[in-house]
């Protein structure tokens, strides 16, 4: 069986493992492979595949830009995948279509991902996750400005990408049958405790940052929380660190 994963960096190679550690065959499309989402063929790219995962990612303050990557990408994705009978599995955000949250240009972007998603097809599967531990290393090498990393204040309830990784492969493999997912970590916490003990070697020194706003409150007050009826997939933060260290 050959999943084809569209998306690249730490999440398409995440996913790539989860695919290949379940017997499938996993296929990159990515610009380092040499697939443009929002300009090339996608029923081209996706013929021989058994299943796709859309796991793409651009990091953006601008909602226009957003906007236009994540359902550009879906609308060409989601097209393909109905015109080849493919199962779509999308990775998307806990908390994206709160309303309070929609001033954040990406949370707006990937709750239109979402709709443009179901307009294609009702049986896409969509993936909810809560931010991953590796975040507060993404977060330190965007924001860094000498030895300070700017941290906005957030809580949050991470999970570990690898997680998140087997429960797309098992989703586009057929294992689970559900049509929304939600996914979360066990531990509460916030951002910049994560990336204290992160930064713990001496290689910056994190400075918390109130973002504006309603989304700037909504990140600080939970509003980035996973409903109770979340699953919850391990390890916690402190087991991850170790293990990397």
């Amino acid at each position: 069986m050959t999943i084809a994963i569209v998306g690249g960096g730490r999440s398409g190679a995440a996913i790539a493992r989860a695919v290949q550690a379940r017997g499938a065959e996993p296929r990159l499309l990515s610009r380092s492979t040499g697939f443009d989402v929002l300009h090339d063929d996608a029923v081209a790219a996706l013929v021989g595949s058994d299943a796709v995962i859309e796991a793409t990612g651009l990091f953006t303050l601008n909602t226009r830009k957003a906007l236009r990557f994540y359902a550009g990408s879906t609308t060409a994705v989601g097209t393909a995948a109905a015109r080849l009978g493919l199962r779509h599995v999308l990775l998307s955000i806990v908390g994206c279509d709160r309303s309070d949250l929609q001033g954040y240009g990406i949370f707006a972007a990937k709750a239109e991902q979402e709709r443009v998603a179901r307009r294609i097809s009702a049986d896409t599967v969509i993936v909810r996750s809560t931010q991953w531990f590796e975040f507060a290393q993404q977060n330190a090498e965007r924001f860094r400005a000498g030895p300070l990393v700017l941290v906005p204040a957030m809580r949050i309830q991470p999970i570990a990408l690898d997680a998140v990784a087997a429960v797309l492969a098992d989703a586009a493999l057929g294992r689970r049958t559900e049509r929304d997912i939600q996914i979360t970590g066990p531990d509460r916490t916030t951002l910049l405790a994560m990336s204290r003990a992160l930064l713990r070697s001496g290689n910056g020194h994190p400075v918390p940052v109130p973002l504006p706003g309603r989304y700037g409150s909504g990140f600080r007050t939970g509003r980035l929380l996973p409903d109770p009826s979340a699953e919850v997939h391990g390890p916690d933060f402190r087991t991850w660190l170790h293990a990397r260290a």
